[in-house]
């Protein structure tokens, strides 16, 4: 990937993800509905679960003096957040903090950020998404809407066979694949449940820059659940666009060590295009390598 600095926070990585690598996979492997969900970067030999590189990127920019980062964390309604975790991490290091019981929050930082961006949500209960930081040594990002994920009870198992379906989102999962839940993040089994909210794209501005074009957005967990193969995806088509319209999806990376994505950005990871009866967004090229924040916009 070319370099690029602190002021490309809407900068798209477009190289397609092709799928995960795994040390450790869940004992039930996910099958079902659609095979859109894109084998490529997958191989497999007879018998042996498939195994999947992660493409891996690399971004070169200039530490940034970030002193003091301050939000005021708010849910949907505007009704304050207490007790939510935030980060402000750049690929090199990261600081925390928690959001007081008026939902403001400030968090400290004592060294240069490559790359820094502002982590919201926690991935239990609320979307985490990210929002990448200018170069201002101090900075009051003011009001920060936080996007409830369903409930634990809400989620839907991942199970040997058919479509895993929750809220608007639908995976597709290939016979024989692996799916990696993050155990270390997801330790108990009611905790390993798929879930997703759609996120108010006019509320999350800062994550979803509205220069990028996009149109739906999705927060998912268990966060960095690996799909090997790239499973597909359904997506609800509550905006009503016209059948056969063409999409594409992208997910937002959340890992610092940017192995699936570029770290606060978003990749393009596949093609889509409304079904033939209107209903449906359907990937038909590429698919879901992991679990992570997602957007959709027509081409």
């Amino acid at each position: 990937m070319q370099a690029m600095n602190h002021l490309a926070i809407g900068a798209l990585c477009l190289t397609p993800l092709l799928g995960c690598s795994s040390s450790s996979s869940l004992p039930h492997d996910a099958a079902g509905g659609s095979s859109n969900g894109g084998g490529a970067g997958a191989s497999a030999s007879a018998g042996a679960p498939p195994q999947c590189a992660a493409p891996g990127y690399h971004v070169d920019a200039d530490a940034l003096p970030l002193e003091r980062v301050s939000a005021s964390l708010v849910d949907p309604s505007g009704d304050p957040l207490p007790d939510v975790n935030v980060q402000v991490c750049g690929i090199n290091e990261c600081y925390t903090g928690a959001s007081d019981r008026g939902g403001k929050v400030a968090v400290g930082v004592d060294q240069p950020l490559v790359l820094p961006a502002f982590k919201y949500g926690d991935g239990y209960d609320f979307a985490e998404l990210a929002a990448p930081l200018g170069a201002e040594p101090d900075q009051d990002l003011g009001r920060v809407v936080a996007v409830p994920l369903p409930s634990y009870e809400q989620g839907t198992a991942f199970t040997a066979s058919g479509a895993i379906a929750n809220g608007d989102l639908t995976l597709h999962v290939e016979p024989g694949s692996n799916v990696d839940i993050d155990e270390l993040n997801y330790p108990d089994p009611p905790e390993q449940v798929f879930r997703s909210a759609q996120v108010p794209l006019s509320d999350s501005q800062m994550a979803f820059p509205p220069s990028l074009g996009f149109e739906l957005g999705y927060g998912v967990a268990p966060l960095l659940t690996k799909l090997c193969p790239a499973a597909g995806l359904s997506v609800k088509n509550s905006l009503n666009w016209d059948p056969g319209t063409e999409v594409e999806v992208f997910v937002q990376g959340l890992e610092t060590n940017e192995l699936w994505a570029a770290y606060g950005t978003w990749s393009k990871v596949a093609e889509a295009s409304v079904s033939s009866d209107g209903r449906s967004i359907d990937t038909t090229s590429g698919g879901i390598p992991i679990l992570s924040s997602i957007a959709l916009r027509r081409k």
